[in-house]
């Protein structure tokens, strides 16, 4: 869904298509790569390299068996999604769209976005990474829509957009005449022959006034008041309604590829773990502890101990292993700080350091120790709370909020013998705030899709089952729901499709009994627990209950005279995502997911992503449906295909203004039902939060960010509270006056100190809260320090020789080259080789004050080729491509070849010669070596 690729204009490709094919092609690569080094088979099938593969697909192919892709899917969502947003925040600005000529300007965005991702991936800010990447990929991309590229005559794309220097090759001057006049639909000669011969690159003008400089291109469209000056009409092939509808395909071919070769330059430059990260590929959930290490939790920590050691080692080396392990301990006063790590055996010591003692009365900083773990973890985490005290900053309730419902995170409490220390004063004050706090901790499980489980000490190691049944990728919810009405009994119904494994259910609260019935009426009553259905368990107020998951319609009847909370999950790649979007016009009109909670009374379209469908093929999307918490029916939509495999829109009229669930369901072929539930609640609002904002700060800058608050509702002062978590923030609006459906803006300063690490990410959250306190929306902004970067040119080298003594058989046969590594900016980070047999050694050595690397390969004979790839600190990526070939039957020497014929289009790089001759003493960027090795 975005704009210069249009999304709504037939079937033309959109931003997000050339998006979603060019990381699935990438990610089909490299799975293919890692599969082949591990001797592992990797079958996708007749699927091509330039083919179209479904995630569920490429991880069937990988894996060798059915591993849900929904971690993978949520990360190319956020690509995808900040690719939309260039369109809605910077609709006019010539350097995000490659438009008017901005040549210099656009390719240091293009820089400065790809040092911003690198940076935050080798940080371990994948989320923010992801963001900066989409940010960079629409200009990328709208460079062959909006320029004259593809008329050119090129079908690779242009490897001056990330290589080194300013330009962007042989461009048109400010003051050249490029186009002529054109008064059709189709202006397939309006571009002078002259420009055409002498392959100079120009863009089309943009602008909502009728203005440009005399016979330039114009972009071309309705809101494009250039094209009707001089040179008439356009240039864009956005979609198949453009003035150059006619190469649209052709355009969107080349953005896609050229989306990959950024991809890989990434993967070069951060390495293969961290790209594998940065996708969500391979280990993709986390696990995430809050433990209170007050005296009282002595016990509770030592089960906390072991049961995160035995999560540990059962799931190494699999694909729920975790690729985040996230540690936030709390007293009071104190709390944190973040252990955050990959290493599974630095987070195994974090958790072995942790003691109790201290706290004193209670409650604890609880809350604050959850708003650490929100932010230091990736979305959609589970979260367990370990605490036997309730929260003394529950001031942090919207903050809380904002943050499950933007990560979409789910919080688990652990509750142990919850205590009510008194205070020696304002006991009865007191009292009061701890009963409000353990509602509240109901509150935030329940909007979040968790637990909340009472248990006694004896009881906990027991209770921790859950954490091991939920910290896998593979976790679906079939149904979910919390019963108020104190009836002596309340039956339930949840379906199990051909999909699914591991069905269990879980009821936390006091019950008096339950009775479970299986599709065929087979029943077991909680007095049984090992039966014809499965094994059940008591643990006080909590029940596991392990079933059979034959297919059809279940039916669990509880009896209590107490509220409770029903839970039933299971393992199934069949799943889905979902966003609330809304169009916005101008002049690159599209659909922009909805920030924050959505509006009440509005019409509001959602999109859903469901993935697994290509392996399950008889299971088919029907509606989407709004539930209340107790699992009561609000409102249904029907699901619309979309062009695009398991992509769906609900049109939902006026948006309802109470806390409900999303629940997806469909039917197979058998007329079965099948159902999914969202973890998070959804919460709409009648205010709406935004704030637009660069992404990137630099240390010790003091800068000023503008938000802007509407209501939908009655005027009167709405209270503002901004939060980070670095505090950073100096100062900020408290309140805001709005008329009646009226909007105001408030302002918040922000300044990081000097020394600040570059990389370093910050998170503010902008609430804001009717007087009445009946009503709530916010904003989450996730923002990076960062020095500013001047080093963007990649690493050079030169052959100093080669050796060989190769012969027709060239088994027990080696060769071995010897070249120097220099980098003038920052400096050599690493260097690695891909794709090869050898043996590589590097040595430093000084040379007139210079830092110089000498690198020396040795290889079989029957391994004829080597791309020796080095990475600057700054994260710039230089490839040398060498090969030795003998020919049969001679003594020839190394015969010298390039690894693409020529460059991509004559003088690219001024000098008019092979890309990568053996022996060369240039090494070109990055994204040049692309073009050659990793073409398609």
């Amino acid at each position: 869904m975005a704009l210069g690729f249009l999304p709504n204009a037939e079937d033309s490709i959109s931003h997000t298509k050339i998006t979603e094919r060019a990381i699935l092609r990438k990610t089909m690569a490299v799975l293919r790569e890692l599969a082949a080094s591990t001797g592992r088979n990797f079958d996708i099938g007749s699927i091509s390299d330039v083919g179209n593969p479904t995630s569920g697909e490429l991880f069937r192919a990988y894996y060798g068996r059915e591993v849900s892709p929904i971690k993978f899917e949520q990360a190319m969502q956020t690509v995808k999604d900040a690719n939309v947003g260039v369109d809605y925040y910077h609709p006019l600005s010539s350097k995000h769209h490659f438009d008017s000529e901005s040549f210099v300007e656009a390719k240091r965005y293009l820089l400065l976005k790809s040092s911003a991702a690198k940076e935050n991936i080798m940080q371990g800010n994948y989320e923010t990474a992801r963001s900066r990447l989409g940010e960079m990929l629409h200009t990328l991309q709208d460079f062959y829509s909006h320029s004259n590229w593809i008329e050119l005559g090129y079908t690779v794309p242009n490897p001056d957009l990330i290589g080194a220097g300013e330009g962007i090759g042989n461009t048109a001057a400010p003051d050249q005449v490029t186009c002529i006049n054109c008064n059709t639909d189709t202006c397939k000669n309006n571009i002078l022959n002259n420009i055409l011969g002498s392959k100079l690159i120009t863009t089309g003008y943009f602008s909502l006034l009728p203005s440009k400089p005399a016979g330039k291109c114009s972009h071309g469209g309705s809101l494009d008041m250039t094209r009707i000056r001089n040179a008439m009409g356009g240039i864009n092939k956005d979609h198949y309604r453009s003035e150059h509808w006619y190469l649209h395909k052709e355009a969107a071919d080349v953005a896609v590829s050229a989306t990959v070769g950024v991809l890989e330059d990434i993967r070069n430059a951060v390495g293969d773990k961290a790209f594998l990260k940065f996708l969500n590929i391979e280990s993709p959930a986390a696990l995430c502890f809050v433990i209170d290490t007050t005296g009282s939790m002595a016990g509770e920590i030592e089960n906390a101990k072991q049961r995160a050691f035995s999560i540990i080692d059962r799931k190494r080396g699999t694909p729920d292993e975790p690729s985040t392990y996230v540690l936030v301990p709390f007293n009071d006063p104190d709390f944190g700080p973040v252990y955050k790590t990959s290493d599974a055996n630095i987070f195994k010591a974090s958790i072995s350091l942790l003691t109790a003692n201290g706290g004193g009365d209670t409650p604890e900083m609880c809350l604050s120790g959850i708003q650490l773990a929100l932010i230091n973890s990736p979305p959609s985490s589970e979260i367990y709370v370990f605490t036997d005290a309730l929260a003394k900053d529950d001031y942090l309730r919207n903050n809380i909020l904002a943050l499950i419902e933007s990560t979409k995170s789910s919080v688990t409490f652990l509750l142990t013998n919850i205590v009510f220390r008194k205070k020696r004063s304002g006991q009865q004050g007191q009292r009061a705030r701890s009963m409000g706090s353990s509602i509240l901790y109901q509150e935030l499980a329940a909007t979040s899709g968790g637990q909340t489980i009472e248990t006694t000490k004896a009881s906990l190691q027991k209770m921790t089952a859950v954490i091991s049944d939920s910290s896998t990728a593979a976790l679906v919810t079939l149904f979910q729901a919390k019963n108020t009405f104190l009836n002596t009994e309340s039956t339930f119904y949840f379906h199990v499709d051909e999909s699914v494994t591991n069905v269990t259910a879980y009821i936390s609260g006091n019950i008096i009994s339950y009775t479970v019935s299986n599709p065929s009426g087979v029943s077991q009553n909680s007095s049984l627990q090992d039966g014809p259905l499965g094994y059940m368990e008591n643990l006080g107020s909590f029940y596991i209950l392990r079933l059979s998951g034959d297919v059809g319609r279940w039916q669990i009847s509880i009896s209590s005279y107490q509220n409770y909370d029903l839970k039933v999950t299971g393992q199934s790649i069949v799943s889905f995502l979902y966003s609330f979007v809304e169009p916005f016009e101008g002049p690159h009109p599209g659909l922009g997911p909805i920030e924050g909670r959505p509006q009440t009374g509005q019409n509001v379209t959602m999109m859903l992503r469901v993935t697994g469908l290509t392996i399950y093929k008889t299971l088919v999307v029907k509606n989407v449906s709004f539930v209340d918490p107790d699992g009561s029916l609000i409102v249904s939509s029907p699901a619309m295909p979309a062009l695009s495999t398991g992509l769906y829109y609900a049109y939902i009229e006026r948006f309802p203004g109470q806390q409900f669930a999303l629940v997806v369901t469909g039917q197979d072929n058998s007329s079965n039902e099948f159902r999914r539930q969202s973890n998070t609640r959804i919460t709409s609002s009648r205010i709406s939060v935004e704030a637009a904002t660069n992404s990137t700060f630099e240390p010790g800058k003091l800068c000023t960010i503008p938000f802007t608050v509407t209501t939908r509702s009655i005027g009167g002062t709405y209270s503002v509270r901004v939060r980070d978590d670095k505090g950073f923030v100096l100062s900020a609006t408290s309140s805001i006056y709005l008329e009646n459906n009226g909007t105001s803006q408030g302002n918040l300063t922000f300044q990081s100190p000097d020394g600040t690490e570059s990389g370093t990410g910050v998170t503010i959250t902008i609430e804001v809260e009717s007087s009445d306190l009946s009503d709530m929306n916010y904003a989450v902004l996730r923002l990076t320090i960062a020095k500013e970067v001047v080093d963007f040119d990649p690493p050079v080298c030169s052959l100093v020789f080669i050796n060989e003594n190769c012969s027709t058989n060239c088994a027990g046969e080696t060769w071995e080259l010897c070249a120097e590594v220099r980098d003038g900016g920052v400096g050599v980070h690493r260097i690695f080789t891909r794709l090869d047999n050898g043996t590589l050694n590097t040595t430093m050595v000084w040379e007139g004050g210079a830092n110089i690397t000498l690198v020396n390969y040795t290889a079989s004979c029957c391994s004829t080729e080597v791309n020796i790839i080095v990475v600057d600190k700054a994260g710039n990526v230089g490839n040398c491509p060498y090969s030795v070939r003998k020919i049969p039957g001679t003594s020839a020497a190394p015969e010298p070849v390039t690894t693409g014929s020529t460059t991509p289009y004559p003088d690219a790089f001024g000098k008019g010669q092979p890309s990568a001759v053996v022996g060369s003493v240039l090494l070109y960027s990055s994204s040049l070596a692309l073009l050659a090795l990793y073409m398609f």
